[in-house]
């Protein structure tokens, strides 16, 4: 999401990974819908991996209760990677990142909520 200023995963997903967070670093945040809400905290040096290759970040993680989301990459995660963003008539996106210490690059597709790599029948714009 190159709107937010943030990386964040939602309480539910932080819980079931078993990770730890600082209560100390709350952060204020305003979403999309006017509304003001605190994080619980931020998650510091998370290993986050991309799959089908060698590349591990480690993210600093504001943990927000009652995400509508699992994970939110931010402006934070784009400026590291690099990332660039296609995006096609059909609603589809392709996403190119490059590992920030080798420098190797990859593509990758993203899929709409719900929605399962393999599964991509489509009834319309997402």
């Amino acid at each position: 999401d190159p709107g937010s200023q943030i990386v964040a995963i939602s309480e539910r997903l932080c819980k079931n990974l078993g990770l730890s967070y600082n209560p100390v670093h709350v952060l204020r945040m305003e979403s999309a819908n006017g509304s003001v809400n605190g994080s619980l905290g931020v998650a510091v040096d998370v290993p986050f991996v991309i799959p089908t290759s060698d590349i591990i970040l480690h993210l600093q993680m504001h943990v927000v209760r009652d995400a509508t989301y699992d994970i939110l990459l931010g402006r934070p995660f784009d400026a590291l990677m690099n990332s660039v963003v296609e995006n096609f008539e059909d609603g589809r996106q392709r996403i190119t990142v490059k590992d920030p210490l080798t420098g190797e690059s990859l593509t990758m597709p993203t899929y709409a909520r719900g929605e399962k790599p393999g599964n991509r029948e489509r009834t319309g714009f997402h």
